[in-house]
């Protein structure tokens, strides 16, 4: 008796399963996620210093309250510093992540015919005025509000 070793169907076995083509398309997908968000998002200059300077002048109304102390942070066309009150007057500070900052090539805030704009967070976390600063860039420009209460939100673009 002879027995030849083939499929009981009698079809030939090539090719690829149902599974084995899951996991190749699933390691493709993963594989192209990876790849996509390695690529830069996209964000322009101006988008990317609006963020930032939202971020630390929120954290700056956070270190006021914490410490008890009024802080602000100063404003001019080419960039910002951050101010606390010490002794009486407003002494720069410079330790991390209130460092002063150089607005990015090509990006400038629109300030006050006096060249620079001061907003100021009292100990409770509330500022002196409501604020709003326009940083501009190539016909962009992208606004950053400092509510009353003392939050600070990104304001949408304007062409």
């Amino acid at each position: 008796m002879i027995r030849h070793n083939k499929p009981i169907s009698g079809h030939d076995a090539a090719g690829f399963t149902l599974v084995e083509l899951m996991v190749v398309l699933l390691i493709i997908g993963l594989m192209a996620s990876v790849v996509i968000f390695s690529f830069p998002s996209g964000n322009s200059a101006l988008q990317e210093d609006a963020q930032r300077f939202a971020a630390r002048t929120a954290a700056l109304r956070d270190n006021a309250i914490l410490q008890s102390r009024p802080m602000a942070v100063q404003v001019t066309p080419s960039g910002y510093s951050f101010l606390e009150r010490r002794k009486g007057s407003w002494s720069v500070i410079e330790d991390k992540p209130f460092v002063s900052t150089d607005w990015s090539s090509g990006v400038r805030a629109a300030t006050a015919e006096n060249g620079s704009m001061m907003i100021s967070f009292e100990s409770t976390g509330l500022p002196s005025d409501q604020a709003e600063l326009v940083l501009q860039s190539d016909g962009q420009s992208r606004s950053v509000l400092i509510a009353p209460m003392g939050d600070v939100k990104l304001a949408g673009a304007a062409p």
